[in-house]
């Protein structure tokens, strides 16, 4: 009886395990799937030539190379990504994903790869915003299904009904180059952006990581390594350098 139980305990891993073929998907297809919502400051854009570039396209590059792969990028806005994992349509999710504990509970993370604190950003013209407790009142930029959204939800400096919700990292941007919104929420940067300006302390600590679907441990355990390998040969502070001031 008792080892009935135990069987009924481990069953779902067992099955999970049993149904692990993540490896050989991607292997097969001879291309590995990553969905990225382009472009987001330094982590990825689009070279001069039209390509995809960024840190996150380096590290994705560095996976399909030791998967023996080539790389297939799927542009979508941020909000969509989520569903496109769990459908299949993407393999691996790189795209500055900030590492939660609600996200962890329905899909798997490396470990961080990346500082991704939060912070507000304003016009270098003004003035009169110098900290959260300015934002009262404000009209505030967020990219939607981001970390940034849900801390201007949470907060109490900011308005419910001053937060406007954008699909794109470029659209909230030139709104707040044109005065439709007086700050935005952003992830770190790390190269200047013309006529905008971070202000105050970090608003969070947070890290970026990769995201995968929780029943491919065996894909994940290779993405993993990849991110060890980086950090510890100095190939990813290597990368970020590449992209920064």
């Amino acid at each position: 009886m008792v080892n009935l139980v135990l069987l009924l305990l481990l069953l779902p891993s067992l099955l999970l395990a049993a149904q692990d073929n993540s490896i050989e998907t991607v292997t097969n297809r001879g291309t590995l799937w990553v969905g990225m919502d382009i472009p987001y400051g330094v982590m990825e854009f689009y070279d001069k030539a039209g390509k995809p570039a960024g840190i996150d396209v380096d590290i994705a590059r560095e996976i399909a190379g030791r998967l023996g792969t080539q790389v297939e990028f799927h542009t979508m806005p941020f909000a969509r990504l989520f569903k496109a994992l769990k459908s299949g349509q993407v393999d691996l999710i790189l795209s500055a994903v900030t590492i939660t504990s609600e996200r962890q509970k329905n899909m798997r993370f490396s470990s961080p790869y990346m500082d991704a604190g939060l912070f507000i950003a304003v016009s270098e013209k003004t003035t009169n915003i110098n900290s959260s407790a300015d934002l009262k009142g404000k009209r505030v930029g967020v990219l939607k299904g981001t970390t940034g959204e849900k801390y201007a939800r949470d907060s109490k400096d900011i308005d419910s009904s001053m937060i406007r919700t954008f699909d794109s990292n470029p659209a909230r941007l030139q709104a707040l180059a044109r005065g439709e919104v007086d700050a935005v929420i952003v992830h770190f940067v790390t190269t200047k952006i013309p006529g905008v300006k971070i202000i105050g302390k970090p608003l969070t600590q947070s890290y970026y990581g990769i995201v995968g679907r929780l029943p491919d441990k065996a894909l994940m355990e290779e993405v993993e390594a990849v991110v060890r390998e980086l950090k510890r040969n100095g190939k990813l502070a290597g990368i970020k350098r590449s992209y920064s001031d």
